[in-house]
């Protein structure tokens, strides 16, 4: 009775209205407040999320490139690298989505920032490897020094990308944590709020559908991760897995049952199901590895071999490491790549290696014989014609004059072939110490020493500006000595020689016919002459050893010079093109790479 006494009283009714009124706009602020947060925190989430996708696409993508590339090594097919370093249009959409969704976070900014600086000096080392692999005698060991660097920068960046991945992780883990917390708070407040009001249960119940769907879409972005994960790992042949250390709890992707030859959840996951699928001379090292490194915490890596249902072998490089999870239990995370093609391909290499050096000792061996063997009998030959010349020419029939200049000819053509075969084996075997080189300097020495053929065909020779390369010197000179040369020996009778060496812009035109990836990469030298030319056809033939065209039988050669010079601009990671007309000229376009070669 005393109760409904009370409550019968306007007065203390009114006061207990009031004090409902501002208990449900305290609530209702409070509410209002820990929906901001909600908000708030499942903004972060996204964002960090999105930033571990996009981290993982770009890992993707360059794995993609460096397949591309080494197929290209691997097959010499243009079609694998394609617009592939033309354009980082994906790259730098996502290098720009980064900068976006970290634009908040100064630390995380300016990892990205590092991250593209790696990235730009991955593509340069991209553009050196294509280089280097695309030249036709370019050394394997050139190859291989840069595929190795290629190798050391990408592993660089995976652990860069890993270690941002991590700490996104950690930081959405500790966000969905407070995100939990939060919406068990919000429930509370909207209980409170039923029994106060209808309109904020209304309002409350359509709040609580908002963040659910907000919970669904952050639930299908992470999803969508773990598809593209598995998708990457497909694409790029490897496989993870993690046990945990106080449950023994093993978990394997799906990806690493395909690299055993099973499908996904074949078997359960651990040590003594995944024995049967290890090479068995493998067998006892991977498990003490293993086990020993469970007992010490220590990280692993190693190469071992799967032995799939279906007989093939598989070779596997392993590395793991530890760490904790958020309940403080030790786990160790595994990665398996599958490295069996370029396991193949280095043993493949190694032989090359081989054979290689086989032939080179044989080249050696030979081009002692050219240089000592072979010149020094020439050299006691052209002794006694001059002698015989000097001495006895006089006692000799008008017949056997023309016979001993016959030999005379005969044995000057030889020296000149010795010198050629030699200069030939040079630009094959010689040291190839590159250096900076100005071409103008060059060409300055190239005139001295030319200066009495230059004087005795009256030829006019101008040079342009020319620029300053990474070369081997003795060969570069030798390159255009052969080359003005070759104008001033084959001019015409008629007309002073004319020959010009300039440093030209490269043409859309020429980017398409020569197949050049980015002309901004290339020198063009163009050396140009009014001589007997020749016809086009026989523009691929011009460069052949011992290739001589079919001229008037008073312009003599070896057929070896040009050679020399194609020879020549490969050791520079470069190619050589000629245009000719028949008693108009020739032109040689000569295209150097402006980077350095290593």
């Amino acid at each position: 009775m005393k109760i409904l006494t009370i409550y019968k009283n306007s007065q203390v009714f009114k006061i207990a209205l009031t004090i409902a009124i501002v208990v449900v706009c305290y609530i209702a602020s409070m509410f209002y407040s820990q929906m901001e947060k909600l908000d708030s925190t499942v903004e972060l989430i996204a964002n960090s999320n999105e930033t571990q996708i996009e981290l993982e696409k770009l890992l993707s993508i360059i794995s993609i490139y460096e397949t591309s590339l080494r197929s290209f090594i691997i097959t010499k097919e243009d079609s694998y690298i394609e617009n592939r370093f033309l354009s980082r249009g994906k790259i730098e959409e996502s290098i720009k989505k980064l900068k976006e969704l970290t634009a908040n976070n100064a630390l995380r900014n300016k990892d990205i920032e590092q991250l593209e600086k790696i990235i730009d000096y991955r593509f340069k080392l991209f553009r050196q490897t294509y280089i280097i692999a695309k030249s036709k005698n370019s050394g394997p060991i050139d190859l291989n020094a840069k595929l190795l660097e290629s190798s050391k920068v990408t592993e660089e960046m995976k652990s860069f990308v890993t270690e941002i991945i991590f700490s996104e992780s950690r930081k959405t883990k500790f966000q969905n944590d407070n995100h939990q917390f939060e919406l068990q708070d919000s429930l509370i407040t909207a209980f409170l709020l039923v029994i106060l009001s209808l309109l904020i249960l209304l309002l409350s119940f359509q709040k609580m559908n908002v963040d659910i769907d907000e919970l669904k879409k952050a639930n299908d972005a992470l999803n969508l991760l773990n598809e593209s994960y598995n998708a990457a790992e497909k694409t790029a042949g490897f496989g993870h897995w993690m046990v945990n250390i106080e449950t023994k709890k093993y978990t394997f992707s799906d990806n690493l049952f395909r690299l055993m030859g099973v499908e996904p959840k074949a078997f359960e996951p651990n040590i003594e199901n995944s024995i049967p699928y290890i090479h068995p001379d493998d067998l006892e090292y991977v498990t003490k590895v293993h086990q020993d490194s469970l007992i010490n915490h220590q990280s692993t890596s190693m190469i071992f071999r799967f032995l799939t249902p279906s007989g093939d072998v598989k070779y596997i490089m392993g590395v793991g490491s530890f760490t904790t999870n958020g309940k403080g239990d030790l786990i160790k995370i595994g990665v398996n790549y599958d490295i069996t093609n370029q396991y193949k391909k280095t043993l493949e290499l190694e032989e090359n290696n081989k054979e290689l050096k086989y032939i080179n000792t044989e080249l050696e061996a030979f081009n002692n014989i050219v240089s000592h063997d072979l010149q020094e009998p020439l050299r006691k030959i052209q002794m006694f014609i001059s002698r015989l010349e000097e001495k006895e020419l006089d006692l000799i029939s008008r017949q056997g004059k023309e016979y001993f200049s016959k030999v005379r000819v005969a044995a000057n053509r030889m020296q000149t072939l010795l010198i050629d075969l030699v200069n030939y084996s040079r630009t094959i075997k010689g040291d190839k110490v590159f250096v900076t080189t100005d071409l103008n300097v060059v060409l300055g020495e190239i005139l001295q020493d030319l200066s009495s053929n230059i004087e005795e065909k009256k030829a006019e020779i101008q040079i342009g500006k020319l620029p300053t390369i990474t070369a081997i010197p003795f060969q570069i000179k030798q390159l255009f000595i052969n080359l003005i040369s070759n104008s001033l020996k084959y001019s015409k009778e008629d007309s002073a020689p004319e020959i010009s060496v300039t440093s030209k812009n490269i043409t859309d035109k020429e980017v398409r016919e020569y197949k050049i990836s980015n002309k901004e990469d290339y020198y063009k030298i163009v050396v140009t002459d009014n001589g007997i030319g020749f016809k086009q056809e026989y523009a691929e033939k011009i460069f052949l050893l011992f290739k001589r065209l079919e001229t008037d039988s008073k312009y003599s050669g070896t057929g070896l010079g040009l050679a020399i010079c194609s020879r020549i601009v490969d050791n520079h990671n470069g190619f050589i093109q000629v245009k000719g007309k028949p008693n108009v000229g020739a032109k040689f376009y000569i295209f150097i790479p402006k980077t350095d070669v290593i």
